[in-house]
């Protein structure tokens, strides 16, 4: 399902890690009709890459909307060799992150969009750096919290060995952060966007999603990208305009 043809827009890229390791990723430069200034480096979810047509739809849409965008692989994931796990997609999502603000984009133009499974790295990396907002796309509370809901009758909240616990880091979160989220979402219940809600600072803003995009899970995959003018008009309240960024 991976797209060996890339669109012009799209500049391939390989970013170091441990063990002679590189990620593969995408970038794609912001137009520069409606450049907002700001770049979004995006942490996508499970049983996905970089280089999967939805993905590259979706880096699209971003750019379209007037942001420069970064999307990679994880270990394990996609275009990327190894083994994939939650340590790895944590230090996978520091390498993009220190690999954008090389490339010249200062961290106050950063903004971290994790989606599903890359929520997680996203959220830790807002811990931990500074960023201009954190978003999330359906995001659950926790793995195991995530699995409770699948499988209720069995007792894998405390068998879970795959943690990716953004519950309990969102009150170390300090900057504006956007919950978004499907009501109808079939794979990730509501209910975990409510409670990371919750447990966020302010400045914050819920995102919700009514109606599903056709995308055969409830809206879990597509709906934000299909709506990126809600999400651009939520970020303007609440960040400082920018000047467009130089050519990096």
């Amino acid at each position: 399902y991976l797209t060996k043809d890339l669109p012009a827009d799209a500049e391939r890229i390989s970013i170091p890690v441990a063990a002679g390791t590189e990620l593969a990723g995408l970038v794609f430069h912001p137009g520069a009709a409606n450049d907002t200034g700001y770049w979004i480096l995006q942490l996508h979810g499970n049983a996905d890459s970089a280089f999967s047509p939805w993905q590259l739809r979706h880096c699209q849409a971003i750019r379209r909307a007037g942001f420069g965008v970064m999307d990679i692989d994880y270990r394990g994931f996609g275009m990327t060799p190894g083994i994939a796990s939650e340590a790895g997609m944590y230090e996978d999502a520091e390498a993009a992150y220190k690999a954008l603000v090389m490339r010249g984009v200062p961290p106050s133009r950063v903004i971290l969009l994790g989606h599903s499974l890359g929520a997680g790295p996203a959220v830790l990396l807002a811990t931990r750096h500074r960023a201009a907002a954190l978003v999330l796309f359906g995001a659950f509370t926790s793995i195991p919290d995530a699995a409770a809901d699948t499988y209720p009758l069995l007792p894998v909240r405390y068998a879970a060995s795959v943690q990716f616990d953004s519950l309990a880091r969102m009150s170390d979160v300090h900057m504006p952060v956007i919950i978004t989220h499907s009501r109808t979402d079939t794979l990730v219940p509501y209910s975990h966007a409510l409670r990371l809600f919750a447990q966020a600072n302010e400045p914050k803003l819920l995102l919700t999603f009514e109606s599903p995009a056709n995308d055969g899970f409830g809206g879990h995959v597509d709906t934000l990208f299909e709506h990126l003018d809600e999400l651009k008009s939520a970020l303007a309240g609440m960040l400082p305009p920018q000047a467009p960024a130089r050519e990096l």
